[in-house]
């Protein structure tokens, strides 16, 4: 997604770049908040029959927002018709230009002139919602990005998206870019439709480029059985958003949530939707304006004066690619914040130690202020039996931390895990250390201070 979960950005010759992540990990035998848009987004939402285009539940549906990496939906319709209509092939290979490469988290960290396959693209899309990638293929089908949003925008209207206009190939901020949620459910509805032989690859949830694996976050295809796929999305502005589509019976269904307030509450809500959808066959008595099949048609490449001068225009202040992080030479040269994995799990064995009255803070889900609920993102004590708290952590140059203790017949375990890839493979790691370190009683021989 634009910029849900965002990871290191490294060259390929940065101690911190994503293949060589320093991944510490601690676990320790011991005796027996969420990341919330600061804007003020819409909050909108539809559920449709996805055969009949019955809308079966709205809530201002019609309400003008941010895309955010929905985006990348019309990004692949575009990619899977010209697959369809044979012009490109799974195996063809995209090259990254330096206007590709140069885009924000969340991306795959590529240098310009770096390559990928099409059928890697379309993965590191829906499961990383990488803004590089999805750039490199506005570009390898449209020239330049510019001429890919005209002919987005071209299919937008051929499909009945009426109130949608998109700038670029990947949602993140750009002026005059916005959509609602009835039309981002014409679009998935299409994308269905138009695409059975394709629509596979929004249930992936994984994917390897470079050596690196990469986890997912719609965690709708967890949450709800039925569930199958599209495609999140966030910005600030736009709050977080999803798109999920669920079979039961042989009925789909396909709902919208925009505005989100956390991934979580978000989910929620989508679930909490999708729940009702399938217990009732009672809908609003209306109909979601389904265009037929379009067939897009390829937009020449600008000119070459154009596409040179288009290039060499600088990004909009407010999608300016960051620097890459580069780590401190030394603790005096950035003393401010720094520390260990071991240091990490002295303070959590302290903080059980020495306050349990006060532990079970950490084991909070959610809480409400200014009467707005949030959600927390420590997903570990959802994915642990015996998990009941600490902390996550990230900054673009820590990658994702967590530390998390759990208790099985009597014993508590800690484990501290630094530097994950995504919140996806932290919790992994850290779920697999405390399964592996309960079903053993053999420790490293050594203590911790």
């Amino acid at each position: 997604m634009a910029v849900e979960q965002r990871r290191l950005r490294g060259g390929k010759g940065s101690p911190f770049s994503a293949a060589v992540l320093l991944l510490a990990v601690f676990l320790l035998s011991l005796t027996a908040a969420p990341l919330v848009a600061h804007a003020r987004p819409v909050s909108s939402s539809i559920l449709v029959d996805a055969s009949t285009g019955e809308v079966l539940a709205s809530s201002n549906a019609d309400a003008v927002t941010y895309p955010a990496s929905l985006t990348k939906m019309m990004t692949l319709y575009q990619l899977f018709d010209t697959l369809k209509r044979g012009q490109i092939k799974l195996t063809d290979t995209i090259v990254f230009s330096a206007h590709a490469a140069a885009q924000d988290a969340t991306n795959l960290a590529v240098s310009a002139g770096d390559t990928i396959s099409v059928e890697t693209a379309i993965r590191a899309i829906v499961v990383r919602s990488a803004n590089d990638a999805a750039t490199a293929i506005g570009e390898k089908l449209g020239g330049t990005e510019w001429a890919f949003a005209k002919r987005m925008n071209q299919t937008a209207r051929a499909l009945g998206m009426t109130n949608t206009v998109f700038q670029n190939a990947n949602g993140l901020p750009i002026a005059g870019q916005h959509t609602t949620a009835r039309d981002m459910a014409i679009l998935g509805v299409a994308l269905i439709r138009d695409f059975p032989e394709y629509y596979h690859y929004f249930s992936v949830e994984s994917f390897t480029y470079h050596g690196v694996q990469y986890g997912g976050h719609n965690h709708v295809l967890d949450k709800f059985d039925g569930a199958d796929g599209l495609k999140t999305g966030y910005i600030r502005a736009s709050g977080f958003n999803v798109v999920s589509s669920a079979v039961r019976n042989g009925r789909r269904l396909l709902g919208v949530v925009m505005g989100g307030q956390s991934p979580y509450l978000r989910d929620k809500q989508m679930v909490a939707m999708l729940t009702k959808g399938f217990g009732s066959s009672v809908g609003t008595g209306t109909q979601l304006a389904l265009n037929g099949s379009v067939k897009t048609t390829p937009t020449p490449a600008a000119p070459a004066a154009l596409a040179v001068a288009e290039a060499a225009q600088p990004a909009p202040a407010a999608i300016a690619p960051a620097a890459p992080v580069t780590p401190p030479p030394s603790v005096a040269a950035a003393p401010a914040m720094v520390t260990t994995a071991r240091d990490m799990a002295i303070l959590g064995v302290a903080l059980i130690r020495d306050f349990p009255e006060y532990y079970h803070y950490f084991s909070v889900e959610s809480f409400t202020y200014h009467g707005v609920q949030y959600g927390g993102h420590n997903h570990v004590l959802d994915k642990f039996d015996g998990a009941d708290g600490l902390k996550t952590g990230y900054i673009r140059a820590s990658g994702f931390n967590v530390v998390s203790s759990a208790v099985r017949n009597g014993r508590r375990l800690l484990g501290v895990v630094m530097g994950g890839q995504s919140p996806y493979l932290r919790d992994k790691q850290m779920v697999a250390m405390l399964t592996k370190g309960f079903g053993s009683s053999v420790g490293t021989g050594t203590q911790l201070a």
